[in-house]
């Protein structure tokens, strides 16, 4: 995993943590600016940039937690996660050897799918594909998975991205566990997602069941990673607050 420093080195620490099939710059270039006051990390998960290979979201764990560990004595202010890098986030939250104060959690996945992940994981694979060679998908496809009259996917697709590497972490995520180890977060979480999405509403109804009190908010008529790639200053805004 590789990481990026920016912001203000001497304000409170945040991580960012990207999607699938995207990488950190491409999810959240437009809201850096914004929130500059703080010393961002900027995560790029292994398989999104050249010359790596994801291996699990446990190894993207152990990654981030050794590095907070050796720069910040184990501890950050906050942590943002989209789609993956929310999976991500939930897994640490689940391990516990770094201490969060704040985490939001904007889509993502958590949903046990079963018997059914060989064929989710091969329909991302198929729809991606499509997008790496500029052919269109199937409109029933596309919205199902990401919501209806959302580009955010296909404007920021890393497209060097490989089959084995969508293949590994779809089986990732679409079998994530969640144990009662998390009960034990002390952080505040906040789940947004948008009203367009049918797979987080399920994310937030499982992380209900170990945390009763989390915080969430559904943002109207968006898609997956819409409000954060079209409205950026509204969303850097929530961030914020939320951070205070």
């Amino acid at each position: 995993m590789r990481f990026e420093k920016c912001g203000n080195e001497n304000g409170q620490t945040i991580i960012l943590i990207h999607g699938m099939a995207t990488t950190g710059h491409a999810c959240f270039d437009r809201i850096i600016p914004l929130l500059n006051t703080y010393c961002i990390i900027l995560c790029e998960v292994d398989g999104h940039y050249s010359n790596s290979s994801y291996v699990s979201l446990d190894k993207c764990c152990e990654e981030i937690e050794n590095y907070i560990t050796d720069n910040y004595d184990g501890s950050i202010y906050a942590l943002l996660g989209f789609s993956m890098g929310g999976s991500i986030g939930i897994r640490l939250m689940d391990r516990g050897n770094i201490t969060i104060q704040r985490v939001i959690l904007d889509a993502a996945f958590c949903v046990k799918m079963g018997m059914l992940t060989p064929v989710f994981r091969e329909m991302f694979c198929y729809g991606v594909g499509r997008i790496k060679s500029g052919k269109q998908i199937p409109k029933v496809i596309y919205e199902k998975i990401m919501g209806k009259g959302n580009n955010s996917l296909i404007e920021m697709m890393y497209m060097d991205i490989s089959k084995e590497t969508m293949r590994r972490v779809c089986n990732d995520v679409y079998r994530i566990d969640i144990t009662d180890r998390i009960k034990q977060f002390k952080g505040k979480v906040l789940f947004m997602h948008g009203s367009n999405e049918p797979f987080p509403r399920k994310s937030l109804a499982r992380l209900k069941a170990y945390f009763p009190n989390i915080e969430s908010r559904v943002i109207d008529k968006m898609g997956h990673g819409q409000f954060l790639h079209d409205n950026p200053e509204e969303y850097a805004g929530i961030i914020l607050k939320y951070f205070e």
